[in-house]
């Protein structure tokens, strides 16, 4: 079962070109999840993220560290509070060159590639102006000096498209064909994606993915 998505091809047109995305198979979404570890890394969880930060406060033993951590506190516990998140700011600030900012900049990496490799695995085709042949490479995904030549939002929009097709929800779920009786045939599903590139989350600590 696949689903051929339309993005925008050009920021100065609005015609789109098509892109053929799969949901994966279990074993392929490990394979996607192995290469995304070999990647990005490490992702610190919510729960780490707090934990370093508090560590980093009271290793360093600022005059202030009680208020501090109270804030710290305070921004877990309220993630709504903007004052508080705003506090929790000004502290990841001033962290940024500790232990604790090196765990927020592997969070960003993360949250960055994940989209990139997720459409890596997922696309099985494409077609349209300005579009290099189709092609894959030995382990049957696509290449990444392929991929590397999308406009980076196209690439964005599908990765993330393509993450929602590995575990969708009720409502995505809802809307897609039944599996096809025939081992070698397939059901194409028909999704738009908006020319804006979907939210790819936030770094910060009190973010998750």
């Amino acid at each position: 079962m696949s689903g051929t998505v339309s993005a925008p091809y050009s920021a100065h047109r609005r015609s789109s070109r098509p892109y053929d995305l799969a949901p994966l198979t279990f074993t392929q979404r490990a394979a996607f999840r192995a290469e995304h570890s070999r990647m990005a890394g490490f992702y610190p969880t919510q729960d780490q993220m707090f934990d370093a930060l508090r560590a980093v406060i009271t290793a360093n033993s600022p005059a202030n560290a009680d208020e501090l951590l109270a804030q710290i506190d305070r921004a877990e516990a309220a993630p709504e509070d903007a004052q508080a998140q705003a506090n929790l700011s000004a502290i990841e600030a001033a962290c940024a060159g500790t232990a604790y900012g090196n765990m927020l900049a592997a969070r960003r990496l993360n949250l960055e590639l994940l989209p990139f490799v997720a459409a890596r695995h997922a696309l099985r085709g494409w077609e349209g102006p300005g579009l290099p042949p189709f092609t894959k490479d030995g382990a049957g995904i696509l290449p990444t000096e392929l991929l590397d030549l999308l406009p980076a939002d196209e690439v964005s929009m599908l990765g993330w498209r393509a993450s929602d097709l590995m575990s969708p929800g009720k409502s995505t779920a809802g809307n897609l064909p039944p599996p096809s009786s025939s081992p070698g045939s397939q059901r194409r599903v028909r999704a738009a994606i908006r020319q804006k590139t979907a939210a790819s989350g936030s770094s910060r600590a009190k973010s998750g993915t």
